[in-house]
């Protein structure tokens, strides 16, 4: 004869146990002063802080920058980083970016591009003299802007950076601008979480 156990096995909710629904929100960070400033080689700056405050409390905090890459003895772009966390325990990341650079906007590369790899157009804009910005660094139909600062009339710099969209630090290199009668070409690489070192080749549309 074989035995047949049954063993009967019940779940009982923990009445200790207490679910809690979290909305993830993230507190607001208010720069005092310009969020892009263009300074002359070798001008002094003095950063003016930010405030943070906490969308959940309310409460107000006056913050420095965490990270600070300028040298204005040295023309490229820089950036100040300023951090800030809510009662919840989210972080806001924002930046202010600075042009060091004497070029004086001789050329505006303002306009509409077109990247052909991925068949998508940004829009570069100036923001401040020399400095301007990328709608979509890498040309690939995403909202991740980017900065590059005028040095010279066929030089320009995608220098170290905070991407506020994926709250990372970017950077670019092999950098090349050619302008001719019929066309303008801006041309970098990239070094940025989830973007591979090809080419971008934007070409000026309108």
């Amino acid at each position: 004869m074989t035995a047949i156990l049954l063993l009967q096995v019940s779940c009982r909710k923990d009445p200790d146990m207490i679910s809690t629904v979290v909305d993830v929100t993230y507190p607001k960070i208010e720069l005092k002063g310009e969020k892009f400033v263009t300074l002359n080689v070798g001008q002094a700056y003095e950063d003016p802080g930010a405030t943070a405050t906490d969308d959940i409390s309310g409460a107000k905090t006056e913050i420095m920058a965490y990270a600070n890459t300028l040298d204005v003895n040295t023309p490229g772009l820089y950036y100040m980083g300023y951090t800030a966390k809510n009662s919840n325990g989210y972080v806001r990341k924002v930046a202010r970016y600075i042009a060091v650079t004497n070029y004086q906007d001789d050329i505006d590369l303002t306009g509409t591009y077109y990247r052909a790899a991925t068949d998508v157009e940004v829009e570069i804009t100036k923001v401040s003299r020399a400095l301007y910005r990328n709608s979509d660094m890498g040309g690939a139909g995403l909202e991740d802007a980017a900065y590059f600062v005028m040095i010279d009339d066929a030089t320009f710099d995608v220098g170290l950076q905070l991407s506020e969209s994926i709250g990372e630090e970017i950077d670019g290199f092999d950098e090349l601008l050619e302008i001719t009668d019929s066309s303008t070409v801006i041309q970098y690489s990239l070094d940025a979480p989830g973007y591979g070192t090809a080419p971008r080749i934007f070409t000026k549309v309108q």
